[in-house]
């Protein structure tokens, strides 16, 4: 050993670089690739582990390698990018100093993974801001300077649609009741210019689409937050979401719907398809306090349906709807009805309990109403049911047919019926 440190550092490190391996550098296909069909192959690099081991043996060897080790990680790309996440994830702030100074650009984009989104494409910004690393995100808005704002602005992910503020809204390791990441991020004010090609937003709209975030997620508190620093609550853009704050919240909890309707949300605001909050309410309770708000409960999307079509798995929210007078008999574009989309249910049991509220509720006048879909032959429930193999809805359908074509279909389904085709199905259905 002691005849290795009288050799020149330069002789050492020479002697280091002889220490390589072949390796997969990204097994985890963290880093971007070419093509999703592009094959990972191992490539000749810097053996670290060994490197590092030997290092930890002496002092003298760790500073004469030290640097080494940096200047190798920014020399081979994937190895550098690779480093600067692991410090980043693991909150080493003077490993990343150490890397951005010997040429490890900040500029790299990654995977990452987190509770509500599989594998979004992002820069290490969002992911610190992701995972409520709070020191993490001063050190890298520093290390950015000024570019800091139109960094903190920067859209990315599978839609290129997502900022560092969306992904610590919507965070699963921040702490709701203190969601410091996302008061650093908020405040910061939107670029005095946009890069090229990016198209411009509001310091509004930037909140906003992070409310969104955070009614998905179920963060109460962020959300409140957002929403005294000026999110919209009816912020409804198709660029930046499919649907409104009070939709997703509607999908979600009691709780978020009463907090976004006493701070103004339209109950009655549609989203791009026609669709409004009550369309996703998951229950009573929620679909109580929108029409209290003055919800429309007659309302139709974009494919002529009403509330009905979308609570095909709730019985007691759908007799709630019928209660109140929601008609049982719509026709959508297809010329499908209620009727129709409970009996395509494959298991008998579970299309039972909608067929008998249907019917209860007025609904026999449409059991020979035909569809009209120009992809598909036209067929009524009563062939739906048929062709599911549901025996019992046929019988309780039986008295209600007038058509003797209809009245004849049912004879000879019920002569060639068998007791086990009433539960799985016999096929999917258009």
């Amino acid at each position: 050993m002691a005849a290795l440190l009288d050799l020149p550092p330069e002789l050492i490190l020479h002697i280091v670089t002889f220490l390589t391996r072949y390796i997969l550098a990204d097994p985890e296909k963290l880093l971007p690739r070419a093509s999703e069909e592009q094959e990972l192959v191992p490539e000749l690099v810097p053996d670290l582990p060994s490197i590092n081991a030997l290092c930890r043996t002496n002092r003298a060897f760790h500073r004469t390698v030290d640097q080494a080790l940096y200047a190798l990680c920014a020399s081979v790309e994937p190895l550098g990018k690779l480093a600067l996440l692991f410090a980043v994830t693991r909150q080493l702030e003077n490993t990343l100093d150490k890397l951005v100074a010997a040429g490890v650009s900040l500029e790299s984009e990654f995977f990452f993974q987190d509770y509500f989104v599989f594998q979004e494409r992002c820069s290490l910004l969002h992911i610190a801001a992701g995972m409520g690393l709070r020191d993490m995100v001063v050190k890298l808005l520093g290390r950015y300077g000024t570019e800091m704002s139109a960094k903190a602005h920067t859209r990315l992910g599978s839609t290129r649609n997502a900022t560092p503020l969306d992904f610590a809204a919507r965070s699963c390791y921040l702490d709701q009741r203190e969601p410091e990441v996302v008061r650093l991020l908020a405040r910061i004010p939107t670029p005095s210019s946009w890069p090229s090609g990016v198209e411009v937003e509001t310091h509004t709209q930037y909140l906003s689409c992070a409310l969104i975030q955070s009614m998905k997620a179920e963060k109460m508190e962020t959300s409140a937050y957002l929403v005294s620093e000026g999110a919209d609550v009816n912020f409804c853009d198709e660029r930046f979401s499919s649907h409104n704050p009070l939709y997703y919240a509607a999908g979600k909890n009691l709780e978020m719907v009463e907090f976004l309707l006493a701070s103004g949300a339209d109950p009655n605001l549609p989203d791009h398809k026609g669709f409004t909050a009550l369309f996703h309410a998951t229950d009573v309770d929620v679909a109580q306090a929108l029409l209290a708000a003055g919800a429309n409960i007659h309302a139709r999307n974009h494919r002529s349906r009403n509330v009905l079509a979308y609570c095909m798995a709730k019985a007691e929210l759908f007799r709630f709807f019928l209660e109140r007078g929601v008609d049982p008999n719509e026709v959508d574009y297809r010329g499908d009805t209620p009727l129709h989309r409970a009996c395509r249910k494959h298991d008998v049991r579970k299309a039972r309990p909608f067929v008998d509220l249907l019917l209860q509720f007025g609904a026999a006048t449409t059991v020979e109403k035909a569809s009209n879909f120009v992809l598909t032959q036209p067929r009524t429930p009563v062939d739906v049911a048929i062709l599911r193999g549901h025996s019992e809805i046929v019988e309780i359908f039986e008295p209600f047919v007038r058509d003797p074509t209809l009245k004849a279909k049912i004879a000879k389904f019920q002569r060639e019926s068998t007791p086990s085709r009433g539960c799985s199905g016999k096929r999917p259905i258009d």
